[in-house]
């Protein structure tokens, strides 16, 4: 049995309260994006709410023929828009369901190899539907379509970040198998 000194033992307590953080703050800034303001056509404000899951639905069932797209430079540009706008909503949703599975991963002192990689997945979601939001965000106005973006992106944008690097971290605190690690355990 090896013992720890006081420094090692003062050093991975503060590993720990660190981790934890990261992963409370990757956990806060994820549910904020669920919740916060998002993107929204002017014209459709009577739908109620503009939180991911109203938005969401908006841009499913949206059509680039109907009375809020009418000012739209054409129908192709619109549907563009749309169709990008949608696809950084549907990233955004699969980066939070991944992370809300998988935002432990940050935390824990022994990762295993496919959960480390299911939080680097959905850091990359996270990111990618940002910055798709917000593409689509100008496409849409470039279109001439009048479009609000909320700042549910931050978030989203940020806990990308966090699950990323969180994950890169995760890297060192790696373990491949129980009996890799214990093998006095198993044989004579």
């Amino acid at each position: 049995m090896i013992r720890l000194t006081p420094d090692e033992l003062e050093r991975r307590r503060r590993a720990k309260v660190g981790r934890i953080l990261t992963g409370a703050a990757a956990l806060l800034l994820m549910i904020l994006s669920a919740v916060l303001p998002n993107v929204m056509v002017q014209a459709a404000m009577v739908l109620p709410g503009r939180s991911l899951i109203p938005a969401s639905h908006f841009f499913l069932i949206a059509n680039p023929n109907a009375v809020a797209f009418s000012g739209a430079k054409s129908v192709a540009d619109a549907g563009l828009g749309i169709s990008v706008t949608y696809l950084g909503l549907a990233l955004q949703q699969i980066g939070l369901l991944t992370g809300l599975a998988s935002f432990w991963v940050l935390m824990v002192e022994d990762v295993g190899r496919w959960t480390r990689r299911l939080v680097l997945f959905s850091g990359v979601s996270l990111l990618l539907g940002a910055s798709t939001v917000i593409l689509g965000y100008q496409l849409l106005n470039g279109a001439g379509i009048p479009t609000l973006l909320g700042y549910a992106w931050l978030p989203t944008l940020l806990a990308g970040l966090i699950m990323i690097i969180g994950g890169r971290l995760a890297r060192k605190r790696l373990v491949s198998t129980w009996f890799w690690e214990n093998p006095e355990v198993v044989q004579p």
